[in-house]
């Protein structure tokens, strides 16, 4: 009786041995791999960041329909010389609404998800990179849009020059995953509207048409040839 519990306790004590190597080995390995699973869980939610930018400027401007004449005026002199451009920021705030909006509900939609990894990637080799079964993460990421305009004058000829309208975003965003909290952002610029002027443009000018509710004395464009 004595002999069979002492090869019981041996047996036991033999996979306890086992657990422990195992699990020294999976911390170390979790170790190593975790600046990856990092640097993946990172670009993957800076292409959603990215996807949902794009989505949102395009049901935004599907939506609203602005055009360039919608957004900008061009005056002119008896000369044909453009005076000034006079750009309608009431509507520009509708615009940079309507996309934040649409922004903020994507993260909502997706702020939880599973990322795959395969073990020859997180073992740090490029000749393993991709192979092997795949490991899943769950991830949640969030970000806050902070949007801005910015305006544009390129050379198209003699007296004529091509103006953007540009949406400028930066998006900053953040990671939870494995007792992580990595916080980064994106850059991202798209054009809102554009036209060539032909005839002489000004040097400088600045013009913005505001309504009465309007506040936009920080926000002039200033615009340069």
């Amino acid at each position: 009786m004595k002999l069979k519990i002492g090869k019981f306790k041996l047996i036991f004590l033999r996979w306890i041995c086992l657990f422990i190597i195992f699990f020294v080995l999976f911390a170390v390995f979790m170790f190593r791999a975790r600046p990856i699973i990092i640097s993946y869980a990172k670009s993957n939610a800076k292409a959603l960041m990215i996807s949902a930018f794009d989505d949102a400027v395009k049901s935004a401007m599907e939506t609203l329909q602005y055009s360039y004449s919608d957004i900008a005026v061009i005056t002119r002199l008896s000369d044909n010389t453009v005076s000034s451009i006079e750009i309608d920021y009431s509507k520009l705030n509708i615009l940079r609404s309507q996309i934040s909006q649409s922004i903020s509900e994507k993260s909502n939609n997706k702020s939880d998800n599973i990322l795959s990894i395969p073990l020859g990637t997180l073992l740090g080799s490029e000749y393993t990179t991709g192979y092997g079964p795949k490991f899943r993460f769950k991830m949640r990421y969030s970000q806050f849009p902070v949007l801005d305009f910015e305006s544009k004058f390129y050379s198209a000829g003699i007296n004529s020059v091509i103006h953007q309208i540009i949406i400028k975003a930066n998006l900053s965003g953040g990671i939870i995953m494995l007792g992580a909290d990595k916080s980064f952002s994106v850059e991202l610029t798209t054009i809102a509207a554009q036209t060539v002027i032909s005839g002489a443009v000004p040097e400088n000018f600045t013009n913005v048409l505001e309504t009465p509710q309007s506040d936009a004395a920080d926000d002039i464009f200033n615009f340069s040839q």
